[in-house]
């Protein structure tokens, strides 16, 4: 039985009501049929055979069928010779009917060779694909085992980066762990510092509270006599004066001039009288809280600034004298005299 567009058509119906049909012929198709094409092939040119004996056995069948009709007919036409005359419109109807039968067996033959002519047409088309398929997996071949060479050369650069980088980290460790103890005995050398500094600072508290209250009690009965000197007189004791936040003033107190009159005299005392003391006791009185601090406490008028010490670094000689700051030594006594300060205007020195 020939293979017709019928049944091609017939075909792709059934393909088209069962998907499941078509999902494997695609995978038939597309993924192991494409891989197994050369064993594809041959099984599609057996079948093409099988289908060809077939249409041949169809053919010889039909020759077969076809001479028994004739032997039918002539058998027929000898036994109705007599009814030729009768029978010719009959005999020319199945004359016609052959005649249209024959010329649809031509038309399905031709149909069969152009399937033919197509099916040789797409064995070469797959052949084609074949051999690109072939040259594509060649190249994928030789494109894998470059990138297999360039995988073997990363690897053996990343191990042996890897075995630089174990070994940095073990020398890194290992420092870290000197350094950490580096540190622990810093720490314990530093906390044994700042404990015999505090032990000092202590001694020093104690050493300076001792100084200080004896230069305090050395500047008063010194002061005293430096004023009795010069014709001045004390109108209330030497006391000192805490300003809160700043510090304090070592000695305040009011006297009285020669020429009646009155004024206040402002004491600094350093054991060690150096450049730092007249800086400091200048910007000391400068400043503004001091300042309101000496107001509150009653000071008006003109003020003398005096520094009292026990021992002298002389570059502190022209330093008090620019200020206009006085300098009396426990020794010595004065070196320079005070001259009279505004403390509304900030100081009286001019350029302090």
């Amino acid at each position: 039985m020939a293979f017709t567009i019928t049944d091609f058509h017939d075909l792709v119906r059934l393909l088209e009501q069962h998907e499941e049909w078509r999902k494997e012929l695609r995978r038939l198709l597309l993924t192991d049929e494409l891989l197994n094409l050369p064993n594809a092939v041959r099984e599609f040119r057996k079948h093409v055979d099988r289908r060809f004996a077939e249409l041949a056995k169809a053919q010889r069948r039909t020759e077969e069928s076809l001479a028994a009709h004739r032997a039918e007919t002539d058998r027929r036409f000898a036994e109705l010779a007599e009814a030729q005359r009768r029978t010719e419109e009959s005999l020319q109807r199945l004359s016609e009917a052959f005649a249209a039968h024959r010329q649809e067996f031509i038309a399905h033959r031709q149909e069969f060779l152009e399937y033919r002519a197509e099916t040789d047409r797409r064995f070469a088309e797959l052949a084609e694909a074949q051999r690109r398929t072939e040259e594509s997996l060649q190249r994928l071949s030789e494109a894998f085992a470059a990138h297999r060479q360039e995988f073997m050369e990363h690897r053996q650069e990343f191990l042996e980066h890897r075995r630089e980088f174990m070994e940095y980290r073990a020398e890194t460790e290992r420092r870290f762990a000197e350094l950490a103890e580096a540190q622990r005995r810093t720490e314990e050398t530093l906390r044994q510092v700042l404990l015999r500094q505090e032990q000092f600072q202590r001694t020093l508290d104690r050493f300076g509270q001792t100084v200080g209250v004896t230069v305090e009690g050395q500047m008063v009965e010194a002061v005293q006599r430096y004023l009795a000197e010069r014709g001045y007189a004390l109108l209330e004791p030497i006391a000192s004066l805490a300003i809160d936040r700043i510090g304090e003033l070592d000695g305040i107190a009011r006297v009285r001039g020669p020429d009646g009159e009155e004024t206040w005299l402002l004491i600094s005392v350093k054991a060690r009288l150096g450049p730092h003391a007249v800086h400091d006791f200048v910007d000391l009185l400068h400043h503004a809280a001091v300042q309101e601090a000496l107001r509150a406490y009653g000071v008006r008028g003109p003020v003398l600034p005096l520094i009292f010490g026990v021992v002298l670094d002389r570059r502190a000689l022209e330093l008090a004298r620019k200020a206009r700051v006085g300098l009396l030594l426990q020794a010595q006594g004065e070196l320079v005299a005070p001259q009279p300060w505004t403390l509304e205007a900030s100081g009286g020195s001019e350029d302090p």
